[in-house]
């Protein structure tokens, strides 16, 4: 989701943040779920009410726009939010698979996490996105908070941290595709999406490639839905989303992997939320704890936007 908004490392012609999503790739990773909404706007429809069982063959057909920009309006209302200006949650579970040359796959631990972001029109159809993501580690089989997991591969037991990431630089949106704002081009690298209707579901299904020049293993693929009794509603401007998808990254530095080759796997689940007041409590009590900064955003970035 704000993928989201996730790179893996830089091409050349980008400058790396401090602590910004590609390296946290290589320091932690974690789900950009596409284009990450004024909490009032969500409709109070549950998101599987369309899962019974069809009574006849299964509706499912592509949809088709007009244009570019009528398909980047489809996405803002259910990745985020058409209005001008907007703040987006996004809530997650994500699971890390180890993927060793040579070797079976092996699961390491899971992650619940939040992607908290705003939103800001700078100019027509183009949309300035900037915000941070906290995910906590949690056990594989049990599911309780960890800070320690054992590296399937080497047997080493590792130290494994929560993901804070506060120093993305930030992405704009447009109709031509996504650009992070510190590139030094101006080029737009392109997203590939297809909205489809499934019954009573519209299904935004993305992939994400990395721009020219990243010579890394990174992609990723999601699926998002929305009743599309809703979506069929123009005066729905924020769309309720849930989300899955995987994605292929390298070898977190804090797994210790050393000289073996290979890379990760991780797949997530998760939806779009109305505030923080929506988080699960377990989460919200121990993100109020230790990052209670991290349960707000950062609207600094927007202060000379637009």
């Amino acid at each position: 989701m704000l993928d989201i908004m996730k790179r893996a490392f830089a091409a050349a012609t980008d400058t790396a943040a401090p602590v910004s999503r590609r390296t946290a790739l290589a320091a932690g990773a974690l789900p950009l779920m596409g284009l990450a909404g004024a909490p009032a706007a969500a409709a109070p429809v549950p998101l599987g009410d369309s899962f019974s069982v069809p009574q006849g063959r299964i509706a499912s057909y592509q949809m088709s726009f007009p244009d570019k920009v009528a398909k980047l309006r489809a996405e803002m209302r259910l990745y985020r939010d058409l209005a001008d200006e907007a703040d987006v949650l996004l809530w997650y579970y994500f699971t890390m698979f180890v993927v060793a040359e040579g070797r079976k796959v092996q699961p390491l631990v899971r992650f619940e996490g939040i992607e908290f972001s705003h939103h800001k029109r700078v100019d027509a159809d183009i949309y300035m996105a900037h915000g941070h993501n906290m995910s906590y580690p949690r056990h594989i089989d049990t599911g309780a908070f960890v800070d320690t997991v054992v590296n399937p591969v080497t047997g080493a037991t590792v130290k494994v941290p929560p993901t804070i990431l506060t120093e993305d630089p930030g992405m704009l949106y447009g109709p031509e595709g996504k650009r992070p704002l510190n590139r030094k081009s101006g080029e737009f690298t392109p997203r590939y999406s297809l909205f489809r209707v499934e019954d009573g579901l519209v299904k935004a299904e993305e992939i994400r490639v990395p721009p020219d020049g990243w010579f890394t293993p990174f992609i990723e693929s999601s699926h998002n839905w929305t009743p599309k009794a809703l979506y069929d509603d123009p005066a729905v401007t924020r769309l309720p989303m849930g989300t899955s998808g995987g994605y292929v990254f390298p070898f977190p530095a804090w797994l210790e992997m050393g000289e073996i080759k290979g890379h990760m796997f991780a797949i997530w689940s998760g939806r779009k939320l109305d505030g923080v007041h929506q988080l699960p409590k377990e989460y919200y009590d121990r993100a109020a704890a230790e990052h209670p900064e991290l349960l707000k955003v950062d609207r600094s970035k927007f202060a000379k936007a637009g």
